[in-house]
This record gives C-alpha cells, sequence and structure tokens, in this order.
C-alpha cells in the first residue's frame, strides 16, 4: 500500500504544477486554472463590464472552458511521461554476453569458414 500512495504522491506532485491560461480576444479579463480545473487566478482589465455583466460572465465562462482544456491536455503529457519514465526504470537491464568488454566500442567474434 506504501508503495501505491508514494507513486501517487508522486503522479500528483507532476501534475500539480501544471497551470493553464486563457485571455479574452479583446483582453479585458485572463484566467488561470491547475491540472484539476480549479481557478488559481483571474485578472479583469478596468473596461471588462464595459459591454455589461452578462457579456463578461460568458467570456469568463469562455476562458475558463479553454484554460481548463489546455490545463488537462497539459497533465495528460505529464502523466503519460510519467508513465514512460516509469516503464524505463522498471526495464531490465540487456544482458551481455560474457565475451564482451565493455570497454569494447563494438565487440568482435572469430569464426572460421567451413564450406
Amino acid at each position: 500500500m506504501d508503495q501505491r500512495r508514494a507513486r501517487a504522491e508522486k503522479i500528483d506532485e507532476a501534475i500539480g504544477v501544471v497551470r493553464a491560461q486563457a485571455r479574452a480576444a479583446d483582453r479585458s479579463m485572463a484566467i488561470e486554472v491547475d491540472a484539476y480545473g480549479q481557478i488559481t487566478q483571474i485578472r479583469l482589465a478596468p473596461h471588462a463590464a464595459a459591454e455589461g455583466t452578462q457579456q463578461l460572465e460568458r467570456t469568463i465562462i469562455e476562458q475558463y472552458r479553454a484554460a481548463r482544456a489546455d490545463a488537462e491536455a497539459q497533465a495528460h503529457k505529464v502523466y503519460e511521461q510519467f508513465l514512460r519514465n516509469e516503464k524505463k526504470e522498471a526495464a531490465p537491464a540487456t544482458p551481455q554476453p560474457e565475451w564482451a568488454d565493455p570497454d569494447d566500442v563494438q565487440p568482435v567474434r572469430l569464426w572460421t569458414d567451413t564450406r
């Protein structure tokens, strides 16, 4: 159980640094979310509600969805990389023939042609 918990904590740590931002085209607002979809920052320009609060609400929702999708994609990539690294670490070492000298760049085999 401790191995599972340690692995889960490593995954959470790797994914936990993911952040994504989205900004309205008119630069009235920007939003940042983490990999879990939690809003970590919202910035509103002084003119953010110039077209009314309903427009601002729609803009916030649109930009939140865009930032969240980006964060999820980034988190997925981080998780895939984590799995690849984990697989590399778990892979058994390539066996070397007994005659192979680790200092030789290319071991040489000698044989005779018996034809």
